[in-house]
């Protein structure tokens, strides 16, 4: 979800940089395809239509926002790597945090994050389980090349036998150390819409599951956020050692 939310806000924001006010017009051949509109009739009419041809909306910019915002994941990543209106060198830099050289791996990766997107929204465990490897080394592609959705990993550490919490703990602290310096005082502070003890909770079910870890088998958060604060705890302990050391005379008397 928080990778699906990242791509509109980014498609968004690099196809309204580039086209300004004409996006809807560029994008038509997409927008006025007939088995996509059908996609989005419900019961209480047709969401897509709704915005296109409601009088109100005058302006493309803000249709191509409203548009988005409701648009399924398929057709995110269609207009993204299918669409050659797509496939302008401003919009590409402005939409990757790091462009690919090659997008054949995305075309591929694509139809497996469909899969494992409709495998989440069906609770289907048994799908999931049965091709996990793929699904999340197709989740972690996209979101390497995502701003920073993997939260400061260039790619998640594997692990020859399945990490403990502490394992995965000390990977994450390495790549990310500032998120064990919590302060009680702004436990509120957000990064990315989570603050410092969602971004780990996050990273430690990522990395648990990529090595091997079902859905049931993931610690609870306060194992973890306990686990956390252990490992401050220990490290404390370590320097402060190491100041009471320094303080004896023999170290005194060599400086």
């Amino acid at each position: 979800m928080r990778l699906e939310m990242q791509m509109k806000k980014k498609l968004i924001s690099s196809v309204l940089g580039y086209y300004k006010d004409n996006a809807i017009t560029e994008f038509h051949r997409f927008f006025s395809n007939k088995n996509r509109l059908e996609r989005y009739n419900h019961k209480t009419g047709n969401s897509f239509l709704a915005i296109l041809k409601n009088p109100q909306i005058n302006q493309e910019s803000l249709k191509f926002k409203k548009l988005v915002n409701i648009m399924y994941l398929s057709d995110i990543l269609f207009i993204v790597l299918c669409c050659e209106q797509f496939r302008k060198e401003q919009i590409i830099s402005n939409f990757y945090n790091k462009i690919p050289e090659k997008f054949s791996p995305l075309l591929k990766g694509r139809v497996i994050l469909l899969e494992l997107r409709n495998a989440v929204a069906h609770y289907n465990f048994k799908d999931y389980e049965q091709n996990r490897s793929s699904y999340l080394n197709a989740l972690t592609l996209f979101e390497t090349y995502m701003e920073r959705n993997i939260k400061g990993f260039a790619e998640f550490p594997k692990f020859e036998s399945k990490p403990s919490v502490k394992t995965i703990l000390l990977s994450i602290k390495d790549a990310r150390p500032d998120l064990f310096d919590i302060n009680p005082n702004k436990d509120d502070e957000m990064e990315y819409y989570y603050n410092k003890h969602r971004v780990l909770l996050d990273l430690c079910d990522d990395i648990a599951l990529f090595n091997g870890y079902s859905p049931f088998e993931l610690p609870s958060p306060w194992t973890v956020l306990r686990q956390m604060y252990a490992i401050n705890h220990d490290n404390k302990s370590t320097e402060q050692q190491d100041v009471n050391i320094y303080n004896l005379p023999l170290f005194r008397h060599l400086n």
